[in-house]
């Protein structure tokens, strides 16, 4: 099995440098140091095969969306009026599936990093603006049951 993951942007997708020297680390204390965030130019066959998910112009293949560093992106560098679409599947051999799967019966999520909510198909819920990255990080916010919104206002 090898998980793929896509996002687009409603711009050019640009990782701040305090992440890109975080991904430069060679020397590790912790478990928690290991991990990474980076996003790369999409092959031209998977934009082929993912762009009718996507509503946003930017796409790209990611590492480590469920990570703090990512989590970390969108409470220090998402600006008001961004968007950002996630869609992944754990087993890139068997994406067509999910793909149909998704789009036969989506089950989208939204996050609002400006005013702290969680939408999925159970509901609406408000995260506390203090822990609101502590709470994101225990729901499950990347899923190939369909795509992942992420908007700022």
């Amino acid at each position: 099995m090898s998980r793929i993951t896509f996002l687009a942007s409603s711009k050019p997708f640009e990782i701040p440098e305090e992440i890109q020297a975080h991904n430069q680390h060679v020397h590790f204390e912790n478990e928690e140091d290991v991990i990474f965030f980076s996003v790369q130019k999409i092959d031209e066959n998977w934009l082929k095969e993912i762009q009718d998910l996507f509503s946003l112009p930017y796409i790209y293949e990611v590492e480590g969306a469920g990570s703090q560093l990512f989590l970390t992106y969108l409470e220090n560098h998402m600006e008001t009026g961004d968007v950002l679409e996630i869609y992944s599947v754990p087993n890139q051999h068997a994406f067509h599936s999910y793909k149909k799967k998704a789009q036969e019966m989506p089950e989208p999520i939204e996050v609002n990093t400006g005013n702290h909510t969680y939408r999925d198909a159970s509901g609406l819920y408000q995260l506390k603006p203090k822990k609101w990255l502590e709470e994101l990080s225990r729901r499950n916010y990347i899923t190939h049951h369909g795509i992942t919104t992420f908007v700022k206002y």
